[in-house]
């Protein structure tokens, strides 16, 4: 009787556990796919400044294309308030990463153009 219930709890808990994680996953899935939105181009969160997780699970949501995120759920009402303004820290953010994504290109390039004129 007793290896019954055993295998009964271990049966169920295992279901249990698959059926979260499958959950999470689906949802990072989904969230990563749409090429359509711009991801988050900071770690902390857009309003307060915060790391991202310091405060739990962070609250994303896409708003004209943009994917946000807050530290917490309680940043929505100040997002909402001035909305032109994050959107402007979101755009100025992408740009500042695009722009230090560029440098080192440029610096190989550089590189490249003082090797071929220390050949001649």
């Amino acid at each position: 009787m007793i290896k019954w219930t055993t295998l009964l709890s271990s049966v169920a808990a295992g279901l249990l556990l698959t059926a979260c994680g499958d959950g999470e996953k689906a949802a990072a899935t989904s969230e990563a796919v749409d090429p359509n939105v711009i991801a988050y181009p900071l770690d902390t969160c857009i309003v307060a400044d915060k790391k991202l997780g310091s405060m739990g699970k962070p609250y994303v949501f896409v708003h004209e294309g943009r994917q946000f995120k807050y530290c917490c759920k309680g940043c929505d009402d100040e997002f909402q308030a001035n909305t032109d303004k994050y959107i402007k820290k979101f755009d100025d953010a992408v740009a500042a990463n695009k722009a230090a994504e560029a440098k080192p290109a440029e610096a190989a390039d550089t590189t490249a153009n003082e090797t071929d004129e220390s050949a001649k």
